[in-house]
Parts: C-alpha cells; structure tokens; sequence
C-alpha cells in the first residue's frame, strides 16, 4: 500500500493529534455501532484503529500495538490499535475494501459480537480503570 501521506510533513505523531482533537467526537459515532467493519487512519507513517475497529485489528494483526486512553471530554477510556504502514502491506491488502476517503480507508471485516468486543475492551483498558484518578 503506498504511503498516502507522503506530500504532508508533519510527524505522525502530530498528525495523531490533529486527528484525535478535530475528529475523535465523529470517530467514535463511528465506532458506537460497528460490528463488521475496520476503520483505519492515515497519520503519515503509521495506521490507526479505534474501539470496535481496533479489535478487529486486533484479531487480525498481533503485531498491532493497543493502546488505551482517556480523552477530554469523553467519560469512558478509549482503545488505539496501531501499525506501520509497511507493516500493512502484509495483512490489509486482501481485505475487501468498503470506502476510501483522505486519510481514512474502511474495509469488511467478520463480526464483531458485543460481548467478544466488550471483554477485548475490559482487558485493553484493566489498567486505566486500576488506577484511574478521577475515581473516588
């Protein structure tokens, strides 16, 4: 897959930033319901998966990096999967995909049952819940 982002020069980490403080509100509406799709970010060098569409990537790729987070404004902790994007040449090539926008690529993905989805969520985010500081 080639490097979509190759003509911006920001670092992917702060392309992360941008994406996440313009667009997490909308990201997330994506995610409340999705069960058969995997939505994945361009931020430069890196793809990025949030939520439901992380587990899937999750499921798919096991050298995907999972990290969970809280997000200003959003009361429950949010989940990232990531990877490079030469590592996408080896297991998102062959996927079926649904849509294609800047920056973003969707792809049909198997089923995603709530409760697979919500016990691959308590796991990725038992830390932050341990020892969240806002808990009284």
């Amino acid at each position: 897959m080639e490097n979509r982002c190759s003509s911006f020069s920001q670092p992917s980490g702060v392309r992360l930033l941008a994406l996440l403080q313009g667009q997490w509100k909308e990201i997330l509406r994506r995610e409340e319901s999705n069960a058969f799709l995997m939505h994945l970010y361009d931020t430069g060098t890196h793809w990025v998966a949030f939520e439901r569409s992380a587990c899937q990537l999750s499921r798919l790729c096991t050298k995907a990096k999972t990290v969970p987070m809280r997000l200003s404004g959003f009361p429950f902790p949010v989940v990232m999967a990531t990877f490079s994007q030469a590592q996408s040449e080896h297991f998102i090539h062959d996927l079926p995909k649904v849509e294609e926008g800047i920056d973003r690529l969707s792809f049909k993905m198997p089923v995603l049952r709530n409760r697979e989805y919500g016990v691959w969520h308590d796991r990725q985010t038992e830390y932050l819940s341990k020892y969240d500081v806002n808990k009284n």
